[in-house]
């Protein structure tokens, strides 16, 4: 029972702490950029900038609903089954790669009830599109973890990271991995997370005035993107795994933060993608059809390996 409370406290640590400095370096990106020193009344560089925030948000006057906890819970909540290292991992199952998106489903059930509270239609109308550009993004990410699924015949996240103590599956599966980066830089897009820093200030795109409403969504943004970075590193590269004499946990940390930045520059070299016709093209005219390819090339090889040998 004490190790297991301890694994939260650990967890929560973890996420919590990754947040804060992800916060800390996207409105630094994002302030260099454009040009901005960023965070000029903060003596300290801007450390203590985002906490600062965080204590301005709670102490507004708001309007705080069930769904709302529900959505900060949730966000948090998809962390339960991720494997952080070889022995933090707070619940385990066979199939835990099927659960953790099962949550991540929740989740985007969860942003489609909340925001359905909005007595104004704009903001509903544009939250609505949002969200159903987050689900359409769902079908090139599912069919890519089936091919992953395919050449290593588990759905236990732990054991696809000890089947790549050799290979990395990025080696196998290339434009799995690229079109994961491309669905995770979308999602960026969707929240326009390097406009301003959405978790700690900047415009109000869903819910109205100010308080814990908002900050429990964008705190839900930024825990998205985070999840699908880990899965990511997970899936394709190696988590945990040793790195010659580097350690595994810190390869874990350098693959998220590589990625990380990866995908903050490109955001900040690209311009705003805020049509929703022109986000459903990409997704229904390039994600979708080469993750098909890719699966059905995955398909084949399959066949050709385990059913003919001829591989």
């Amino acid at each position: 029972m004490v190790s297991i409370f301890l694994k939260v406290i650990y967890v929560f640590l973890i996420v919590g702490i990754n947040l804060y400095v992800g916060s800390y370096f996207v409105n630094k990106i994002a302030g260099r950029t454009v040009y901005k020193r960023g965070y000029t009344a903060i003596k300290d560089g801007g450390v203590s900038y985002p906490a600062f925030k965080i204590f301005k948000y709670l102490e507004k006057d708001s309007k705080v609903g069930l769904w709302d906890f529900l959505l900060l819970l949730f966000s948090f909540f998809i962390w339960v089954f991720i494997p952080f290292s070889n022995v933090l991992i707070l619940i385990r199952f066979d199939n835990d790669l099927i659960i953790s998106l099962l949550f991540l489903m929740i989740l985007f059930f969860l942003f489609v009830i909340n925001n359905s509270k909005s007595k104004y239609s704009l903001i509903f109308n544009n939250i609505s599109r949002n969200v159903v550009m987050m689900f359409s993004f769902l079908i090139p990410l599912f069919l890519n973890i089936a091919s992953l699924v395919l050449i290593n015949r588990t759905l236990a996240l732990k054991e696809i990271i000890g089947l790549q103590y050799r290979n990395w599956n990025i080696i196998y599966q290339p434009l799995g991995f690229l079109i994961f980066l491309c669905i995770i830089f979308l999602q960026v897009k969707i929240f326009g997370l390097t406009k301003t820093d959405k978790l700690f200030y900047g415009d109000n795109w869903g819910i109205e005035g100010n308080g814990f409403a908002k900050l429990a969504l964008r705190i839900a943004n930024y825990n998205i993107v985070f999840f699908l970075i880990v899965l990511t590193v997970i899936l394709y590269l190696a988590g945990w795994q040793n790195f010659y004499f580097i350690n595994g946990n810190i390869m874990f940390l350098l693959k998220f933060y590589i990625i990380f930045f990866i995908i903050l520059l490109i955001d900040k070299a690209t311009p705003a993608i805020n049509y929703y016709k022109y986000l459903t093209a990409i997704n229904l005219k390039f994600l979708t059809p080469i993750s098909v390819v890719n699966f059905i090339i995955t398909i084949v090889f399959f066949m050709l390996r385990n059913v003919y040998s001829l591989i």
